[in-house]
């Protein structure tokens, strides 16, 4: 038997005062379930600004969809601001059809402010 490698990933820095977080792989109802107390938490710590990067997003479903609005909900109700990083064409399809896309501020790259290009 195999070992078990989720196709998911999330990874956390603070970046001038900003929470990021990258999210890599497909954010599908699996992600959800094992990511959605992790940005929960990093959300609610978020007093300023969050950051969901989604650029090495590969897929994503209504579950992610429901992640990342669980997410602004929770920084919004802590006072802070979220921010997302568009994806590729496929998530950006994804959100268009959810029609979830003006519920959040979207950056084309990851903002300068904080440094460019996360590592």
């Amino acid at each position: 038997m195999g070992v078990y490698e989720p196709a998911f990933s999330l990874r956390e820095r603070v970046v001038r005062g900003a929470v990021v977080v990258e999210l890599t792989g497909e954010i599908d109802i699996l992600a959800e379930q094992r990511l959605a107390p992790l940005l929960e938490a990093l959300a609610g710590r978020s007093r300023e600004v969050l950051v969901i990067d989604l650029r090495h997003v590969t897929f994503i479903d209504a579950s992610g969809v429901r992640l990342l609005l669980r997410a602004r909900d929770r920084v919004v109700r802590g006072g802070g601001r979220l921010r997302v990083v568009r994806g590729g064409a496929t998530v950006a399809k994804v959100i268009r059809i959810a029609g979830v896309e003006p519920a959040f501020t979207w950056l084309d790259g990851f903002p300068a402010a904080l440094g460019g290009v996360p590592a």
